[in-house]
């Protein structure tokens, strides 16, 4: 699990690989939090394209958008997040994810089947609600 920050752009891109933990997410979230180019204000795409396996579950979810919710969501901040889950793996959990997005009005979520779609719609700035493809 990693991520970088696109200085020209400002997004954050995290990509997910292999079997993924609730505790590498958490790691990963922390060292972020962490960086000095850190800004609440940078869109997100989470590329779970390559995760094999998970024991992430329903509460698992509810624990990292709360996660979410506490670090990364500010008054007058919106939050947008693209997620590439082309894979029934991931796309349960990205689903999941963004129904609880629905109830905030601090963050957008949107779920992609494919990787340049889904950098396209984190970089517009006006958002939207739907599920693409």
């Amino acid at each position: 699990m990693t991520y970088d920050i696109d200085d020209i752009d400002h997004l954050v891109t995290a990509r997910y690989a292999g079997e993924v933990t609730l505790d590498e997410i958490a790691a990963m979230f922390t060292a972020y939090i962490r960086d000095p180019r850190f800004d609440i204000d940078r869109p997100h795409l989470a590329d779970l394209s390559r995760v094999t396996g998970t024991d992430i579950g329903f509460e698992d979810t509810y624990a990292l958008f709360s996660m979410y919710m506490r670090n990364y969501t500010r008054p007058g901040h919106h939050l947008r997040i693209a997620i590439h889950a082309p894979e029934p793996i991931s796309f349960g959990i990205a689903r999941i994810f963004q129904n609880l997005a629905e109830s905030s009005d601090a963050i957008d979520v949107e779920l992609f089947d494919r990787l340049d779609t889904a950098r396209d719609w984190a970089l517009i700035r006006t958002p939207t609600a739907s599920t693409h493809g």
